[in-house]
């Protein structure tokens, strides 16, 4: 599992095995120094990875641009 700190938030790479045995890409985050639950995002582009690293990585992606569009508050 890979975490990195990003801006105000914590991301927590959470990639998932498919049915298939690719990887699919989630990303739980959480604004550090709350006290709330860490919210889970998936994405939902169809596109799965054979390797775990790369959907890790694409998971930390994902986490950042939502962050950058102002999704995450």
């Amino acid at each position: 599992m890979i975490t990195e700190e990003y801006r105000l938030f914590r991301l927590t790479a959470k990639p998932r095995v498919t049915r298939q045995g690719r990887w699919s890409v989630a990303v739980e985050i959480q604004k550090i120094g709350e006290p709330r639950e860490p919210s889970t995002f998936f994405a939902d582009d169809g596109i799965s990875y054979i390797l775990e690293e790369e959907a890790a990585k694409e998971c930390l992606n994902l986490g950042r641009n939502l962050i950058n569009r102002g999704q995450i508050s």
